[in-house]
């Protein structure tokens, strides 16, 4: 009797368990939640690729990675936070620039460095003038020949203008240098050989004649050798004022930048290299490379840049602080430039005295090393 009692109960309460369990329930839907680092990461992201579009730069999604990696460290950036990562950088541009225009305008007041200028004018149309005319007798016309002396004047300082970040270059932002070569460089084309055919009278010339026997003209067997030629010394001498006053610039242009003094009296060299691409051109030795004394350009203008470049470390040495360490005043500025103008002038009067070349040749060099070590043998 007491199970027939309980039998319903017990049924509904498997019946409503069965129920529970079959019935399929479905997860609480929940709505995902942001994640706030990367919504910011992709902001910065965005932000850097627009502002590489403005600025002229097509970034990819590594290469902007990479940017926001190294320019923060939480993974944000901002316009402000950009500002100042930028701005110290610019700030030193800036500085840079600055000093750059102080140190120009402290050389300009001194009278030496006035007369430098105007010397190094001269020089530039010096050297439009023999690149012209050196390329008139490479056969070049006009155009080629003009063309030819104003890379010789302006293609050295151009070349220093483009490594030291110079824009826009010398002739660019002063055309004067411009219309200064084109002439000079006419006046090689044109005044020069005709001067030169007034001079030099061909006609006069000492003239050997052969006796012609059978049809065989009576032809000593040995011919006299020409002396080697000699460089004209007015020539010689207006060349080298010419690369004295190119070389103090040169190492000028250096100075005023900050760069490491190395490099500045490098800038002597390479303010020279107008002439290289000259004698490229005319299919000649080059200048600085070449053996003979007659054409010392290199070694000359380094050491007349050098001489400069050592001058100023010892004035700013001497007057570093307060007191005195050498000199009273330091070394003037047209003292340095009269010794670095003097250096170049002196090397190449004494390259002069030496036509078989102040440097050896390397197979000489060779030669004369092995006799050295078979003698000590």
């Amino acid at each position: 009797m007491l199970s027939r009692r309980l039998a319903p109960r017990h049924t509904s309460q498997v019946a409503r368990l069965l129920r529970v369990r079959t019935t399929t329930s479905k997860p609480p839907t929940t709505t995902p939640k942001s994640n706030p680092l990367l919504a910011e990461e992709a902001a910065a992201l965005e932000f850097l690729s627009q502002r590489g579009k403005k600025l002229g730069f097509n970034l990819t999604l590594t290469e902007r990675k990479l940017i926001l990696k190294e320019a923060s460290k939480d993974g944000r950036l901002t316009a402000e936070r950009w500002e100042k990562l930028v701005s110290p950088r610019s700030l030193a541009s800036a500085e840079q620039l600055t000093l750059t225009e102080y140190l120009t305008k402290s050389h300009d007041l001194h009278l030496g460095q006035s007369m430098l200028k105007n010397t190094a004018r001269l020089g530039v149309a010096f050297f439009a003038m023999t690149g012209a005319h050196t390329a008139g007798e490479a056969n070049m016309h006009v155009m080629g020949a003009t063309l030819t002396g104003c890379i010789t004047a302006l293609g050295g300082g151009t070349f220093n203008n483009l490594v030291m970040g110079v824009a826009p270059v010398g002739w660019v932002k002063d055309p004067t240098f411009l219309l200064i070569t084109v002439g000079a460089s006419l006046v090689g084309f044109y005044a020069w050989p005709l001067i030169e055919s007034f001079v030099n009278d061909d006609d006069n010339g000492d003239v050997k004649e052969y006796v012609v026997e059978d049809g065989i003209a009576n032809i000593p067997s040995k011919l006299p050798t020409a002396p080697p030629p000699t460089p004209n010394l007015v020539r010689y001498s207006l060349e080298s004022v010419a690369l004295g006053s190119l070389a103090v610039i040169g190492a000028q242009q250096g100075i005023v930048r900050g760069l490491h003094p190395l490099v500045s009296s490098s800038m002597g060299v390479t303010i020279a290299l107008g002439g290289v691409v000259r004698d490229l051109m005319c299919k000649r030795d080059l200048s600085l490379s070449t053996t003979t004394g007659c054409q010392s350009y290199g070694f000359a203008s380094f050491g007349g840049a050098a001489a400069y470049v050592a001058l100023r470390q010892l004035h700013v040495w001497n007057c570093d602080r307060c007191t005195v360490k050498l000199v009273k005043g330091g070394i003037p500025i047209g003292l340095r430039i009269l010794v670095g103008f003097g250096t170049v002038f002196g090397i190449r009067a004494w390259a002069l005295t030496k036509p078989g070349g102040i440097f050896l040749s390397m197979d000489e060099n060779a030669k004369n090393s092995k006799r050295i070590i078979t003698q000590e043998k």
